[in-house]
Order: structure tokens, then C-alpha cells, then sequence
């Protein structure tokens, strides 16, 4: 997730906005000029469904020098809330002019696009969302909660507000859905690599494991990954990258030196540069996507970003600052926690989903159609056992049991059962058994052949006695 850099609304948009290369701010309200795909001034979009409009609002802010003032001094917590947006009162006529237009824009462009759903819709589903609407509870048409639609002419507080805490959600949401989708990559991964083995013959399929953990244990040979923002770290791209191994390592010589635009802050970029060392250890472009995968790669980079801001940046603005680095290293790097390095663990030494994952994920995605799978705790029963099951007993059916009437059980009777005669039961006779009579199966067929042998030859008897009977009628002439 990429935007412009902004020295002032960085805040706004702390918590997972990742910014571009830094520019100069401008005086006045920015003219809109096109711009090439790739340029340093347009950045990747954020994904988000409101991205333009975002955009749009932070280049016009930053434009204005007192209200860049405001977002530098203050809290955390007051631009996360959206409290900081009361600043708003105080920038010059121009500003406001052009959020008024930015806005009646955005509200041109969700009009157009709530007319264009409806003519996708049908009569029914138009009624239904209108009743829904009139309930607070719109089916089709979401109201957006990044600005006030109540007022659709003038850009006010209020909008600025939700713009902040709608945009710092969503991002949030965004990174959530991130770190899920890359454990879904991860378990299909795993998933298609077991289906292509269990295709294979079993001298192929031997072949194939043996190359993959050749390949694995390849990948696994590796020099020692630093921590991210540990001394070590950085002493290696000061001599490596930054080639001054003739000299002694200075906190503040290298972060001048990685400050590549100057404004004395640390940026996303100029971060994720200091760590490409450390990621070039573990995974080369040039090698196979089984041995060095480029999505892993790119999450490895995502989790050393997060833990190099997680220990410097101590306002969570997404920037750190002169001060802050040094807060952390020392003026002479002699800080404990910064020369303490523990390692590194990269994303296939640390566990990214459990076997109770895979196995949800199997259902979910790849569960055969038609499959029956029957209930853990199915037993087999005998044939007594389901027969007393579906046939109440006699103490049910108004009538006392056996012994209560006089008669002892069989077993007392001196009558063992069957199975204690040498008889085994029928469903052991290799006999299947009607469980609703008690019978087997093959029984109650020959005592059917038989009722019908019996009906047809009384059928034949029938017609032999009416052709024995003398014909009484007499012709008529």
C-alpha cells in the first residue's frame, strides 16, 4: 500500500500507510496535472474504494503551512481520533475553496454510481432497498462514512474527521486481510504440493521429494540474518553498501547518509532500502520460486518493516525522526537494546498457519463434492441391540416384562442364546437382516415367491372350473 509521501498528513494516515518518495511542499492549492503510470508523483493506490478522494484531500492540506504546523505538534492519539480535524478553522480561503470542489466531486461520483447500480437492478430489489433505507438498514446502497453527505456542498470539520478515522480503520482492515491472504497463499502452496507427489509414480514421486528438500535445505544455507534495527544490522550496510569499513560507525553519519531527501525523517522507503541486505541473504531473485519464493520475500519485508517502526517510531506516525533515532541507538550507538541481536527468524522458520488451519482450509476450498463423511462416533451394533432400539419394550407398550409376568428370561429358562447353541446370529450367517422384523432378508423373499405361487395357481384353478361349466345359453335364431 503505497501514497505520496506527506511530511503533514503522515499522521493522519499512521497505522499501515506506507508513503513514496518525499516532495516539496507546494504553496497554494495543487493544479491538477496528468501524470505517467509510473512516476514518483503518482504512487501505488492504497486500495481503498475512496483512494482519489484521499489523495486529492491530503495534497491540498499540505499545502498550507499553518496547518502542516498544527499536524507536526500534535498528539498521536488527538490525529488518530480524528480530533486534530478542529485545525481545519484555521487554513486559508483557498484551501477550503478546493476541498468545497474536491468534495461536490465525490458526491457527483457516488451519485453516478448509486444510479448506475440501480439500473442494474430490478423493480423489486428498488422497492426493497427503499424500504430498507427508510429502517437505517441499506442493503444495496451503503452510505459511505468517509465524508458528510448530509452536507454535499461544503467541506467542513466534520469531513475531515471521518476521513481520518474512516481511512485509519480501513488501512488497519487492509493489513489484516494481508496477513490472512498470505496464509492462504501459504497453505495452497502446501496443498498443491502434496497433490502433484500423490500424482506421481511412486520412483517419480521419490525424485521430487528428494529435489524439494534438497532445495529447502539449499534455501536454509544462508549467512545469519541480523535483526532488523539491531547495531549489526546497520554496521553491515555501513560497510557493505554504504562502503566506510575504513571508518567507525556513527549513529548520526548513518542516518544522514539513508536520508536520502533530507527532511531529517526516516520514510517507509528509505527504511525498506536499509533492509534489502538482509533480505538478499535469504532470497535471490535469481533462483527458483521452490528454493527463494518472491512472495515470501515480500512479506519478509513487511514483517522487518513493522518491527524496525515498532522499536523506533515512538509517535506511530509512520516516520522516524532525527530525534527518535537516536533515542534508540545513542549518540555513539552504545544503547543496550539497540546492540543487543537475537537473530532473526524469516517466515518459513516461524509457523504461519496450524494443522487445525489447514485442515478448515481443506474444507472450505477443497472438499470433494458428493463425499459423505460419516459421524465420528458410528459403531457397529448387533442385531438385538437395534431392535430394541426401534421396537418399544413391553414395559413401554403397557405390558410388564417377561419376568413380571411369571416367565423368567430365556437365559434363566435354561435356554441359552443362540450364539451359546452354536448358532451364530443371521447378520453373521452372511445373511442380511430386515431390522425392522428381525428377519433376514433373504427369508422374507422366498415367503413372498411363495404367497405369489400361491395366488396364481388359484388364478388357474379358477379358469379351469368356468371352462368345465356347460353352456346354458341357447342361440338365438
Amino acid at each position: 500500500m503505497h501514497i505520496r509521501q506527506s511530511l503533514s498528513l503522515a499522521c493522519l494516515l499512521a497505522m499501515l500507510l506506507v508513503c513514496c518518495t518525499a516532495k516539496p511542499v507546494r504553496r497554494g492549492p495543487p493544479p491538477p496535472q496528468p501524470v505517467e503510470g509510473d512516476s514518483p508523483e503518482h504512487p501505488k493506490s492504497t486500495g481503498l474504494a475512496y483512494d482519489h478522494y484521499l489523495r486529492q484531500v491530503v495534497d491540498v492540506l499540505e499545502s498550507d503551512p499553518e496547518f502542516r504546523k498544527k499536524l507536526e505538534t500534535a498528539n498521536v492519539s488527538d490525529i488518530r481520533s480524528g480530533k486534530i480535524a478542529m485545525y481545519l478553522e484555521m487554513v486559508n480561503h483557498t484551501v477550503r475553496t478546493s476541498l468545497d470542489e474536491i468534495k461536490r466531486r465525490e458526491i457527483s461520483r457516488l451519485q453516478e454510481l448509486a444510479r448506475l447500480q440501480m439500473q442494474g437492478m430490478s423493480g423489486t430489489d428498488v422497492i426493497m432497498n427503499a424500504m430498507n433505507r427508510a429502517h437505517d438498514g441499506v442493503k444495496k446502497f451503503e452510505i459511505p462514512s468517509y465524508l458528510d453527505v448530509r452536507n454535499p456542498h461544503s467541506f467542513e470539520v466534520k469531513d475531515l474527521e471521518n476521513l481520518i478515522i474512516k481511512t485509519t480503520s480501513d488501512l488497519e482492515e487492509l493489513d489484516k486481510q494481508r496477513k490472512e491472504e498470505f496464509k492462504e497463499y501459504e497453505m495452497e502452496k502446501t496443498f498443491e504440493q502434496q497433490e502433484h507427489l500423490k500424482a506421481l509414480k511412486e520412483e517419480e514421486r521419490k525424485r521430487e521429494e528428494a529435489r524439494l528438500e534438497e532445495l529447502k535445505k539449499k534455501h536454509a544455507q544462508h549467512p545469519k540474518v541480523n535483526h532488523p534495527g539491531s547495531k549489526d544490522q546497520f554496521e553491515e550496510v555501513w560497510e557493505k553498501v554504504d562502503h566506510l569499513e575504513d571508518q567507525e560507525f556513527n549513529p548520526k553519519t548513518f542516518f544522514y547518509t539513508h536520508d536520502v531527501n533530507g527532511d531529517m525523517e526516516w520514510s517507509v522507503d528509505e527504511v525498506d532500502a536499509v533492509l534489502q541486505l538482509e533480505l538478499d541473504k535469504v532470497y535471490d531473485a535469481k533462483n527458483s520460486p521452490d528454493e527463494d519464493d518472491p512472495v515470501e520475500r515480500q512479506e519478509e519485508m513487511n514483517r522487518m518493516r513493522e518491527h524496525v517502526f515498532q522499536e523506533m517510531d515512538k509517535d506511530k506516525n509512520w516516520r522516524i525522526s532525527f530525534q527518535e533515532f537516536i533515542d534508540y541507538t545513542g549518540s555513539q550507538g552504545q544503547n543496550q537494546e539497540f546492540q543487543k541481536d537475537d537473530g532473526w527468524k524469516t517466515v518459513d522458520e516461524e509457523p504461519v498457519f496450524t494443522d487445525e488451519d489447514y485442515q478448515r482450509y481443506l474444507q472450505e476450498h477443497h472438499a470433494q463434492p458428493g463425499v459423505i463423511h460419516p459421524p465420528e462416533n458410528l459403531q457397529f451394533q448387533p442385531e438385538g441391540q437395534l431392535h430394541q432400539q426401534e421396537q418399544p419394550s413391553e414395559h413401554q407398550q403397557g405390558q410388564p416384562p417377561a419376568h413380571q409376568q411369571g416367565q423368567p428370561p430365556a437365559h434363566q429358562q435354561g435356554q441359552p442364546p443362540a450364539y451359546q447353541q452354536g448358532q451364530p446370529p443371521a447378520h453373521q450367517q452372511g445373511q442380511p437382516v430386515d431390522q425392522q422384523h428381525g428377519q433376514p432378508v433373504d427369508q422374507q423373499n422366498l415367503d413372498a415367491e411363495k404367497l405369489q405361487q400361491q395366488i396364481r395357481d388359484l388364478q388357474n384353478q379358477l379358469q379351469q372350473q368356468q371352462q368345465q361349466q356347460p353352456n346354458t345359453q341357447q342361440p338365438q335364431h
